[in-house]
């Protein structure tokens, strides 16, 4: 299927990775990581995992709830004073959970986004932005999904490992230290030139030939975002995702209860009306779909549940988990089979070519006939 989809110029590249528990069952290799360098895909390419990043960040966050240095559960304004702000009750309600969960009432990105973006504005401007931020709706009540509120996360990281001046830097310092100790090496939030060369080239972004595009630009490889800056070799993204299969090493870096945690369902809410903040959602919404009457998240992971689904199909157990990424990545384990599978190409998901014909459900579908 993959391999049909890069030979018909559907993709330009694409890396599909499968495996059972450790034992790595399928990594193959296709087509062009940059078409405008012919640059071949393979083992070395760094992939623009886009929000894959996202359960990285909680990682952070829990890595940190195990030190005893964050709590779930703690107001947020407990470590984010400033997101008081003066908007009432509501704002003094918001915790780490109702962040990692897309259930905090905040948007999917800031009203400032696109202002931030073309001034090439520095990262610490848009946790300021994210932290005047508006609530639509009061924590818990509804999903909405939120790059705001993972950047919130990560300078609570920030703030409590002190190990950098900067917040975000040591942020980032601490989440790829944890990384090391889960045995991922090779990932960069900011790739240097060496990483720069070996970096995809995102077709299909609808932003192309801005300053700011997402996954090209230089400025956008330089900004390490917290909720979709990550690049990693396939090798890496697929790692990561062996972290939360049944028997993995632990709890090491990270304890069993924060990895259950993570690829658990945690919050089962419906989705936030097409009418909430409907010009700030992510770009790969669709304001025609009906929203979803129950939403699974995990603390950084989508969790499947009884429902169909775009990216992680309808053959997976419920109790799959996962997550993707606007620069056409996906990653889910099914932990009932100990089975995990990751699917990085470089065409963006804004041209719909993962849900057109059904074609991301369409392969994990496959993959739970060939192997499950």
């Amino acid at each position: 299927m993959v391999s049909a989809w890069v030979e018909s110029g559907l993709l330009p590249g694409a890396a599909l990775l499968i495996a059972r528990g450790d034992d790595v069952l399928v990594e193959r290799y296709w087509g062009r990581a940059s078409l405008r360098a012919d640059v071949p895909a393979g083992p070395e390419t760094l992939w623009s995992i886009a929000s894959i990043t996202k359960p990285v960040t909680a990682a952070a966050v829990m890595a940190c709830v195990d030190l005893g240095r964050l709590s779930l559960d703690a107001p947020v304004v407990d470590y984010l004073p400033e997101f008081a702000g003066d908007g009432g009750q509501a704002r003094l309600e918001v915790t780490l959970r109702h962040f990692l969960t897309h259930t905090s009432g905040l948007a999917g990105f800031s009203r400032d986004n696109l202002e931030l973006r073309r001034r090439h504005a520095p990262i610490d401007d848009f946790i300021s932005s994210f932290l005047r931020e508006d609530l639509h709706f009061a924590p818990g009540r509804w999903h909405l999904y939120s790059s705001v509120g993972f950047g919130l996360a990560a300078e609570a990281v920030g703030r409590a490992v002190h190990t950098h001046p900067r917040a975000l830097t040591g942020y980032e310092e601490f989440t790829l230290d944890l990384l090391s100790e889960l045995g991922i090496t090779g990932v960069a939030f900011r790739p240097d030139e060496e990483q720069q060369s070996r970096a995809v080239w995102v077709e299909s972004t609808g932003q192309e030939g801005l300053s700011w595009e997402i996954g090209n630009s230089r400025y956008y490889r330089s900004l390490g975002m917290p909720w979709g800056g990550l690049f990693a070799p396939a090798r890496e993204v697929l790692r990561f995702l062996q972290a939360f299969l049944p028997g993995a090493d632990g709890p090491g870096a990270l304890s069993t209860a924060s990895r259950t945690w993570m690829s658990s369902a945690a919050v089962n809410v419906a989705e936030a009306p097409a009418t909430v903040a409907p010009t700030q959602r992510d770009v790969t919404w669709d304001p025609d779909a009906a929203p979803r009457t129950s939403v699974s998240w995990g603390i950084g992971f989508e969790v499947k549940g009884a429902a169909t689904n775009d990216f992680m199909g309808d053959d997976t157990d419920p109790t799959t988990f996962g997550h993707y990424g606007a620069s056409g990545t996906i990653a889910w384990a099914d932990p009932t089979r100990n089975l995990a599978a990751v699917l990085l190409t470089n065409r963006a998901w804004v041209s719909r070519w993962p849900v057109q014909g059904r074609r991301a459900a369409g392969l994990a579908n496959a993959i739970i006939a060939a192997l499950g």
